[in-house]
This record gives C-alpha cells, structure tokens and sequence, in this order.
C-alpha cells in the first residue's frame, strides 16, 4: 500500500492503525518461533492475531478508497469516541453528510444476516448494535454543530464478500461492499453547505472532541512493524503451501513405486 495513504490526518491516524496498536500489543507476549518452526513455515501469528491482521488490511483497504474520493471531503481514520471505549474506523465529512463507517474483513461466502446481527462462521456479530451506537455517540459529540435533524450516518463497508443477502435492509444502517463505497458516497444528494462542512471539520480537528489515546506510538514506526509482519506470514504460508506441493509428489511418487510389482503380476499373468 502506498505510504501517502497512511499518512495519518489530526486528530486520529491511519488508516487501521488502532487495530494494527492492538495487534502488536498482542503478538508482543508471543514466544519466538523454533527455528524447525520457521522451517516448517508455521504461523508467527496465532489465530486471534490473524484475524487482527485480517481486520488491519480490511481498515487499509478501505482507506485507500476514501483517500481517492474527490476534492470537498475530509476523511479521518482511527478516532477514539470520547466517553466510551470504541473508535470509529473512518470519519467522511463531505456534502452529502457526514459518515461514520466500519471496515469487516472480507467472507469467503454469501453474507446473509437479520436486523441485529450479521453472522460470522456460527456466530452472530453485533455489528449492527455497534455502528448505531458509534453513530449515536458521535452525532452528540458534534451536536453543537450539526444542522438541525442532521445524524451521523452508520455505514459498514464488507471488503470484497461474494454477495450481501441480508434478511431485510437494516434500519439506519448502509450495508455496502466495497468496490461501491467510493461511487455510493459520491452519488449523496447535498445536504451540507460548504459552511456547514467547515464548521463540522473544525469541530472534528479539535482534539477536545475526541478520548486522548493513551501513550501514542509514531505512525511510521507502527507501519514498519505491521508490514513486516505481513511479510512473515506471507514467507509462512508460502512455506507450507511449498511442503504440501512437496509432500503430495513424494506420497505419488511412493504410491507409483509400490504398485510397480503388482502391475507387473497382473501383466504377466495376463499373457499366460
């Protein structure tokens, strides 16, 4: 990803950088791997760790999108919503409203789900609850500026599921994936004056809106970190795709050795 993307806006960070922090804390306790373990290709990251990494690049993706929205947004990534422990994971300020959206890793499956919840493998995620509620938190924090009826609006953003087939469209909720996301914000009828967008932005840029996040890391330095880890684990799946590759010839290849005798019985029998 190019570097121009993680460039972090004040207040917030890059694109992801809260999960890629709670990540790193995480994988920090994990013992090193052997050396036979390196070998074999094992996995530097446990199955939690994965799917932080998994929710990382999911946040990054759709930051690479926002960052290529066109002149009269401003997009924040990563804010700590003061009074609670959640951040939302990108703040879109632009004509047609403002946007608080939730980046979910990619399924490998139609999505399918109800009003409340969206199911992951067999168990059913408040998604939905959660980005009602980020979206009510925020909308109050802004309240002293926001227009008259104005909300924030709650937008989870799926990176690149096979289809969404939800129940019902939730209510208050876009569901989107997001090779639209960028065409869906574009296409918002105007509801902001270019008056109402600064003092919304001026709003958001006081770092007084937003929770202090506690003992806050450099940003190149986090990035540096988290992209070698995504080498790591690159190196180890190609690894045990390498073995496996390796281990299904040597398993044909000793099943063709052994059979040998018995296909030469069966030949000479067959021409006495």
């Amino acid at each position: 990803m190019p570097i121009a993307t993680l460039v972090p806006a004040a207040p917030g960070g890059f694109a992801g950088q809260s999960v890629v922090e709670e990540l790193l804390r995480q994988h920090a306790d994990r013992p090193a791997r052997s050396r036979i373990a390196r070998t074999l290709g094992a996995s530097p990251l446990d199955a939690n760790e994965l799917s932080w990494l998994r929710a990382a690049q999911a946040e990054m993706i759709v930051g690479d999108i926002l960052g290529r929205l066109p002149g009269g947004y401003s997009v924040y990534h990563s804010l700590p919503i003061r009074n609670t422990a959640f951040w939302v994971d990108h703040l879109v300020v632009g004509p047609g409203g403002i946007f608080a959206i939730n980046s979910k890793t990619h399924w490998d499956r139609d999505l399918t789900g109800a009003l409340r919840s969206i199911p992951i493998n067999d168990h059913a995620m408040p998604y939905l609850r959660d980005a009602r509620f980020e979206s009510a938190q925020i909308t109050a924090l802004l309240g002293a500026v926001l227009p008259a009826a104005t909300v924030v609006q709650p937008v989870i953003v799926l990176v690149n599921p096979h289809k969404i087939l939800l129940a019902r469209k939730p209510d208050a909720v876009t569901v989107i994936d997001s090779p639209r996301l960028r065409r869906w914000l574009v296409a918002r009828p105007r509801v902001f004056s270019a008056k109402q967008q600064a003092a919304l932005t001026a709003a958001i840029d006081d770092p007084a809106t937003w929770r202090a996040a506690a003992q806050p890391l450099a940003p190149a330095h986090l990035h540096a970190r988290f992209t070698a880890l995504e080498q790591q684990v690159a190196a180890a799946r190609t690894r045990r795709t390498t073995f496996a590759v390796l281990a299904g010839a040597a398993a044909a290849t000793v099943l063709a050795v052994a059979t040998l005798p018995l296909i030469a019985a069966v030949e000479y029998l067959a021409v006495r």
